[in-house]
């Protein structure tokens, strides 16, 4: 005979067990979903603003096409700059 003591979980403790993960999944989706839009907002706004800039910012420190050069440097601080001041001010948020 089969042991009875270690029988499944009822269908209420089962429930509850798959509401408990509903709300834990719903919480890292948000979560993913707002660090994709953080970091979205960091890259367009930084690559704006380094755009717009380009003109004035000497020569060394303007990007080339299909370049590695000390512009994409520039260009990836001003995003990081962004998205660390984006993390900073929602630090509090649920």
């Amino acid at each position: 005979m089969a042991d009875t003591s270690t029988e499944r979980p009822t269908t209420e403790r089962a429930t509850e067990n798959e509401a408990q993960l509903t709300k834990k999944g719903r919480g890292k989706k948000s979560n993913a979903l707002g660090n994709f839009l953080d970091a979205l907002l960091a890259v367009l706004a930084g690559n704006a603003i380094y755009y717009l800039s380009m003109p004035h910012l000497p020569p060394v420190a303007r990007h080339r096409l299909f370049r590695e050069d000390f512009g994409l440097v520039v260009d990836f601080a001003i995003c990081l700059a962004i998205f660390v001041a984006v993390k900073y001010w929602r630090r509090n948020e649920g």
